[in-house]
């Protein structure tokens, strides 16, 4: 069985609102990408060879990267493919072990809320103000939200692989 085959086995195993949050925010990563692709292509077509440079473009593949950033951070945290540095719980056994990924996913989980926090405290902030991007007008509140969702919902996202974790 290739490592392709049994991720995908592993998914349909999992439970229906997991499943979901990963369709979802895959299929937002797929777009920004896809978007960011066709931007890119386009500005090059447009300053290269028709000598009119798209003054937006650098605007909007911005916004998408901190699409591309938030919607990556829930999957990331669901999936359990963070960057761990494994000094103390892989010495533990049993009990111990178990215990000591509670408190890294309490810890996780805490530091995330608190950033989502942050992060809708920032939004109001900017939704006060009323900016908006330069050339395309997008209201800079909107990238905070969706901060702050992504913090959640990667908050959410700890726990369901730290139970799932403990469990095992």
């Amino acid at each position: 069985m290739t490592d392709q085959t049994s991720a995908h086995s592993a998914t349909a195993r999992q439970p229906w609102p997991v499943s979901l949050a990963e369709r979802i925010f895959g299929a937002i990563a797929i777009a920004t990408v896809t978007g960011i692709c066709f931007i890119m292509c386009w500005d090059v077509l447009f300053r290269y060879i028709l000598v009119r440079p798209l003054g937006w473009s650098g605007e909007a593949i911005q916004f998408l990267m901190s699409i591309l950033f938030f919607a990556a951070l829930p999957l990331a945290t669901l999936r359990g493919d963070h960057v761990i540095v494994d000094v103390l719980s892989e010495r533990f056994t049993g009990v111990l072990r178990q215990l000591s990924l509670l408190l890294a996913g309490v810890f996780l989980t805490g530091y995330l809320l608190a950033m989502a926090w942050y992060c809708a405290g920032f939004a109001l902030k900017l939704m006060s103000y009323g900016d908006r991007t330069d050339y395309l007008g997008l209201p800079l509140h909107s990238a905070a939200w969706a901060a702050a969702i992504a913090f959640v919902a990667a908050a959410i996202g700890g726990i369901l692989h730290g139970w799932k974790e403990a469990r095992q």
